[in-house]
């Protein structure tokens, strides 16, 4: 039975401000760091479309001449082993943040389909990630950020082993100081229209799997942010965490209810 002080307080509420522990006493903190920001896989038609105005606008900005190229859906958005992250103002909801992610889980990524690359990415399972955009202004370090650790996060949680990226000068300097290398040797560049317009890009990989190890050997000042905090506003496993305990039937039909996309077009994570 539960002692005086939870049968007078509601669950939720002392879980979310703190309560006494019914064997110690001490008051219980919920775990996590708070960001101004909320992270999560884009769901619903609503969600894609913020996340299209996002790229296409930060785009835009360096591109003018590729950006009303991106103001549509994509294929691989829509693809099966795609997946599209978005980040919101918790203050005002606005969308101020998005990338998209595409495994090799069925099939071979971009980068993986026009270069030959090392013999050490061959064969393994891959994340290209691309469509990074954030809206301009102070913050837009700190979006990437936290969306470079939901990212991060997801590929251990799937057994990815690598993350590939392309990226235009100066931008290909904040993937340097994640811990991305060059695939390509070091200056040579790729010039790819199709899918990024016309600019040269530089080719990257990144370790997921060596770069615990690696934060935490050279004191880097991302190890507390990307592996010691918890950062509850990253939310790309809350659907997951809670699947199994509503009916399939019940899912289905609240999907259906709150604007979830067509089963055809679910964005999914394999």
């Amino acid at each position: 039975m539960l002692g005086s002080y939870e049968d007078q307080t509601p669950l939720n509420s002392a879980l979310a401000s703190g309560a006494r522990g019914r064997d110690s006493g001490t008051l219980y903190i919920r775990p996590g760091e708070s960001l101004p920001i909320r992270v999560r896989l884009v769901r619903t038609e609503n969600q894609l479309t913020k996340a299209i105005k996002v790229r296409a606008d930060a785009y835009g900005r360096h591109t003018p001449g590729f950006a009303d190229a991106l103001r549509v859906i994509e294929p691989d958005d829509v693809e099966r082993s795609s997946l599209v992250l978005l980040a919101e103002s918790k203050v005002t909801g606005e969308a101020v943040g998005t990338l998209r992610i595409h495994t090799n889980f069925d099939g071979p990524t971009y980068l993986e389909r026009i270069l030959t690359l090392p013999e050490f990415l061959r064969g393994a399972a891959i994340a290209y990630v691309t469509r990074l955009a954030v809206v301009s202004g102070p913050n837009g370090s700190s979006v990437k950020l936290a969306l470079f650790k939901a990212l991060y996060r997801y590929c251990l949680a799937t057994q990815i082993s690598w993350i590939l990226a392309v990226a235009r000068e100066p931008v290909d300097r904040d993937f340097v100081r994640l811990g991305f290398l060059d695939i390509l040797p070091e200056g040579t560049k790729l010039r790819r229209p199709d899918d990024f317009g016309e600019v040269d890009v530089r080719p990257l990989y990144f370790d997921v799997l060596e770069a615990e190890h690696k934060w935490r050997g050279t004191r880097h000042p991302l190890y507390d942010f990307m592996v010691r905090k918890v950062h509850p506003d990253i939310e790309i496993f809350t659907s997951v965490s809670s699947s199994w305990a509503t009916p399939r039937q019940s899912r289905i039909r609240r999907s259906i209810r709150e604007g979830f996309l067509p089963e055809a077009f679910q964005i999914m994570a394999v």
